[in-house]
């Protein structure tokens, strides 16, 4: 009789046991977890806004990752596709106002390095952040709002580091509004601004740090060589250099741009009756270079670049590398 109880309580036990790891497997799912690059952020099931509840503050997913783009780690500038990952709307995401230092939205992104205020409908009695080594939050005097015999108090950010912030904004009379901050820190990759085969380039080609931000004004300093769009992206009219500044509010990102476009050494070359290569320069990958003639029947080209004459005349002759296209003049003279 004891042998027999024994078996019955190890049988249940066991069955114990299974249902509590189904549980937990079935708990796991409702919790998707999305990589932003610099952080991560944990969705709850349900949460349409794709960032951490704002109730659950917890410090693993807070932190920065420091993961380096040069050394091959996640450059920051995309969400992790990863199994049981989840990707999260940017779209639920505000971007922080281009003009002005005033958050509205409950969930915003901004850039490290900068200040920012958030001014409720009620009178601010105190600020909390749940993590100050990422944003320092304190109560301040909002003057747009005060006036004589009536100080209006606002809660005011200065962003450190990055990192998905709750901040916590309660009045004296219990009113309570929480705001979820997403803090990113764009930077110039070493190096990337040095544009060759491309005549363009997006935002995520030179910037690391980043997953939602994106500029709210940018600057070229010579647009006639290089000239930069509202969203980021950079496009090469010539060679040569120019400064490029990406304004994410107050905070100035810039870069050096050097275009080293593909192009011909010689502009105009004459052969006569032997093949001549046509040498580029300014050209990542020689052998990916794509060659034609304008003129077969006065000049054709081969795959590694030489020119062979065919009759007396002259030819446009073009070499492709990446999305920039290079001339150069061939003209056939004293073949017989």
């Amino acid at each position: 009789m004891k042998r027999y109880l024994k078996k019955r309580i190890a049988g249940m036990l066991i069955l114990a046991i299974l249902a509590s790891m189904s549980g937990t497997a079935v708990m796991a799912e409702t919790y998707p977890t999305a990589d932003l690059g610099t952080f991560r952020v944990t969705a709850k099931s349900g949460d349409s806004g794709g960032g951490r509840d704002p109730g659950n503050n917890d410090p693993e997913n807070d932190h920065p990752k420091n993961e380096d783009p040069e050394n091959g780690s996640s450059s920051g500038n995309r969400p992790g596709n990863g199994e049981n990952e989840s990707n999260v709307s940017g779209d639920m995401i505000a971007q922080a106002p281009a003009t002005g230092d005033l958050i509205t939205e409950k969930r915003t992104v901004v850039a490290t390095k900068t200040k920012w205020r958030i001014s409720p409908s009620f009178n601010v009695a105190r600020v909390s952040s749940s993590d100050k080594r990422a944003i320092k939050a304190s109560k301040k005097k909002d003057k747009s709002r005060s006036s004589k015999g009536n100080k209006w108090y606002c809660g005011y950010l200065a962003v450190k580091k990055p990192g998905t912030v709750t901040i916590t904004l309660e009045g004296s009379n219990g009113e309570k509004e929480e705001y979820l901050i997403y803090a990113e820190d764009p930077k110039v990759k070493k190096n990337a601004l040095v544009i060759n085969d491309m005549k363009t380039v997006s935002m995520d080609t030179y910037l690391s740090g980043i997953t939602y931000l994106k500029p709210g004004r940018v600057e070229s300093k010579k647009p006639d060589i290089a000239s930069v769009s509202e969203d980021g992206s950079i496009s090469v009219k010539a060679n040569g250099k120019s400064r490029v500044t990406l304004f994410f509010g107050k905070r100035k990102v810039k870069g050096n741009v050097k275009a080293k476009l593909p192009a011909f050494k010689k502009k105009k070359v004459i052969i006569k009756d032997k093949p001549v290569m046509l040498q580029m320069k300014n050209v990542s990958n020689n052998s990916a270079v794509q060659y034609r003639s304008s003129d077969i029947s006065v000049v054709k080209m081969n795959k590694d670049g030489y020119a062979a004459p065919v009759a007396n005349g002259t030819a446009t002759v073009y070499g492709k590398s990446g999305n920039v296209t290079a001339e150069c003049e061939v003209t056939v003279k004293g073949l017989k």
